[in-house]
């Protein structure tokens, strides 16, 4: 007999959804009714299944704390298969989803901010139709979305209140000159490869560690050029080189300690761009650039401070977003272009790095090379503030 427990990373939800009423039809009357489905959504599969409220029933009646034995074999076999149930199968597919119960438990996820991570990754997503290249939106597409959904908020905000005015200010220096000129760039050129000394350049001083601290033995902080929560740093760049002087393209770790590239994979020129831009979603503007850097949490550095925190997601979220400005501004002061996006098939990166996905995971993809000489319409021009 088959032994089982609940998964402790599931989340249930009911979904209503209207649909004709049949009867009210077949009389001549167009009427909607209400209907109500049960659904799962397993973290351990990565997929959302519906469920009968039988099935419901039996999930809930076993513990997620230890194992009892089954009453219905078929059942609960099926029930293990679509990530809602766990046997004690020592091999198999049924042996996979339990161990991945397991390390998510042993690395502290938080289980709200296990089901938003999981639920939200991609795989072969391509956000262009029928193959077509992406284009900016036409002024008649934008009156058409406004027709449809109404104008946006406004673009400033105020409330009510006293005011109280400000002085004046304008800063000179290098730093502030490079902070109005920082932008996203979603025309490259791609005729011309990158210095090797540009990609060093920009490795080094966005994701290379420049100093630790020790807090207690072996326990290191350490030192970029941007914050993170705890100083514990979690965020591994993962360069993909397209087009790069002297590197032959593919796919690398950066070993921001050693300041070296670890090639994880070789690739044809033509594949790896084909690479790209799966990578992100068929956003081929950004396939174009020199260089792609997925960002990929190290979650269980980060979760073994931060145990089962609510809010340990949300700073490695942070932590990305705070190289990928880092980026910006380092790229900006070299000359070259740069961009960051959220739209990425993590799931999809994650197969190419040999990542697991919970305990080491893709957030976003960032990115950087020579500027086009003309920009595209993806490019816009911004006047300053009246």
């Amino acid at each position: 007999m088959t032994r089982i427990k609940r998964p402790r990373y599931v989340c249930f939800f009911c979904e209503d959804f209207p649909f004709l009423d049949v009867d009210q039809l077949l009389r001549g009357h167009l009427e909607q009714i209400a209907g109500r489905q049960l659904a799962a959504f397993s973290i351990l599969c990565g997929e959302t299944v519906e469920l009968s409220a039988e099935d419901l029933k039996l999930v809930l009646a076993n513990p997620s704390s230890e194992w009892v034995e089954s009453r219905d074999d078929g059942r609960a076999r099926a029930l293990a298969r679509r990530g809602l149930l766990l046997t004690d199968d020592a091999n198999g597919e049924l042996a996979e989803l339990r161990r991945r119960d397991e390390q998510l438990t042993a690395l502290n996820w938080n289980l709200e901010s296990a089901v938003y991570h999981f639920v939200a990754r991609w795989r072969g997503v391509d956000l262009r139709e029928d193959g077509e290249e992406l284009e900016p939106p036409s002024s008649q597409a934008i009156r058409e979305f406004v027709g449809a959904f109404g104008a946006p908020p406004p673009a400033f905000h105020a409330v009510a209140g006293d005011r109280v005015e400000l002085p004046a200010v304008t800063r000179e220096g290098d730093l502030y000159d490079v902070l109005l000129r920082r932008r996203t760039t979603r025309s490259f050129d791609s005729e011309t490869a990158l210095p090797l000394k540009d990609l060093a350049a920009v490795l080094r001083y966005v994701f290379g560690y420049h100093g630790y601290a020790r807090l207690l033995g072996e326990i290191t902080t350490l030192k970029r050029t941007s914050p993170s929560a705890g100083g514990f740093h979690p965020i591994e760049a993962y360069p993909l080189l397209l087009e790069v002087e002297g590197v032959e393209p593919g796919l690398y770790h950066y070993n921001g300690r050693d300041h070296t590239l670890e090639r994880i994979a070789a690739l044809d020129p033509g594949d790896a761009r084909k690479l790209a831009a799966q990578l992100v979603c068929g956003q081929t503007y950004f396939a174009d650039a020199h260089v792609l850097v997925a960002l990929a949490a190290w979650f269980d550095r980060a979760f073994w401070k931060y145990r089962n925190h609510p809010k340990a997601f949300a700073a490695l979220l942070m932590d990305a977003a705070h190289l990928s400005q880092t980026l910006y501004l380092v790229c900006t002061e070299m000359g070259l272009g740069a961009f960051v996006t959220a739209a990425v098939n993590d799931a999809d990166i994650e197969d190419r790095l040999g990542l697991d996905g919970y305990r080491e995971g893709v957030l976003a993809v960032c990115g950087f090379g020579r500027p086009a000489e003309e920009p595209s319409p993806f490019d816009p021009a911004f006047e300053p503030l009246p």
